[in-house]
């Protein structure tokens, strides 16, 4: 029972210091130093890493100086001490963080040329679009969509819900950028809400489930039926009216029968 209280305490305390500091990084005048410097007095799990103190403090530098926002690159120290992430390996996943949200950072500053759909800018969005930086999209792709959707009503929110389909759709298809650029582009100008975008991954894999090929799919099914103006129900209808490939007859092989020493012989034998 007393373990319990104490664990429960430990557990209050931390939760506590973890708010403390978020209130802090919500302050104007509060600088990187000072967030840092508040979760090494504050926060018992920053204790394993003041070794790594320089490092970190030259990390959150470099991103204060990129305009990364300081929320979540806090935020994924917090998450990695509280896991207990050796110093290190923390120093290189704040690294690996910094890039990711700088890329991010300057595909909205790209997106911004095009129109006014990033004002004011979001935690939120750079961290969408650091997790469809992750999963693989390039920043051409995701920079021409989010650019396509400037100046449109919504067109922010159509932008990142093109971009979250084409992530889903890429976990189950073999997508070529210029493929997942149409069909980015196609859907925000279907007039689809878009949280239906999210289904076409759905849709490619009933039509995998039907044997139809990839090539049959992403062209003849979701791009041919986007471009004409139909939507999820008819390119489900064109698989579902489509007969489920036969599965090729197999071929038997004859096996070959090993050659006996005893007719070898015999051969030998006839040919003297």
């Amino acid at each position: 029972m007393a373990r319990t209280t104490l664990r429960r305490v430990k557990i209050s305390v931390s939760f506590v210091m973890t708010v403390s500091i978020l209130l802090l990084l919500t302050a104007a005048q509060a600088s990187w130093s000072d967030v840092l410097e508040t979760w090494f007095t504050t926060d018992p799990h920053a204790a394993a890493y003041v070794g790594a103190k320089s490092e970190l403090t030259q990390i959150f530098s470099e991103a204060h100086a990129r305009h990364v926002p300081r929320r979540l690159l806090m935020g994924r120290l917090l998450e990695g001490a509280a896991k207990g992430v050796p110093p290190d390996r923390l120093v290189s996943v704040m690294n690996g963080e910094l890039k990711l949200l700088s890329r991010a950072r300057l595909i909205v500053e790209k997106a911004r040329c095009a129109g006014n759909i990033f004002a004011p800018l979001k935690d939120e969005t750079l961290k969408d679009i650091g997790i469809y930086l992750r999963s693989g999209l390039s920043d051409g792709v995701i920079t021409e969509l989010m650019s396509a959707g400037s100046g449109h009503p919504g067109g922010k929110e159509s932008a990142l819900a093109a971009c979250g389909a084409i992530m889903d759709l890429r976990a189950v298809a073999p997508l070529e950028d210029a493929d997942s650029l149409q069909i980015g582009k196609l859907l925000m100008a279907s007039g689809m809400q878009p949280s239906g975008y999210a289904s076409l991954a759905l849709v490619y894999g009933l039509g995998i489930s039907r044997g139809l090929s990839h090539d049959a799919l992403v062209h003849d099914v979701i791009i041919n039926t986007l471009s004409s103006g139909g939507g999820l129900a008819i390119m489900t209808q064109k698989i579902e009216t489509t007969p489920i490939a036969e599965p090729l007859p197999q071929l038997v092989i004859p096996r070959a029968h090993p050659v006996s020493a005893t007719s070898t012989t015999d051969k030998k034998s006839s040919l003297h």
